[in-house]
């Protein structure tokens, strides 16, 4: 009974000691994840802002008078 019981805390011991490991691991890799999303979403909106049209009326084109060519 003792092997037994040596063998169940093992197990139990490894599987938390396991289970702790994955989630720090885990952890790190989302926050990881988290700021390349949030560098993004700030690239995204400068983009943003660089691709806005202007607001106002474009100013007018001067007009280009010609001479008419005189008749004989």
């Amino acid at each position: 009974m003792s092997s037994e019981l040596v063998f169940i805390i093992g197990m139990s011991i490894g599987s938390l000691l396991g289970v702790v490991s994955i989630s720090i691991f885990a952890s790190v890799r989302i926050t990881d994840l988290q700021s390349e999303v949030r560098d993004l979403r700030v690239q995204r909106k400068l983009l943003k802002e660089e691709l806005q049209k202007p607001q106002g009326k474009p100013t007018p084109r001067k007009k280009r008078y010609r001479t008419q060519p005189k008749r004989k």
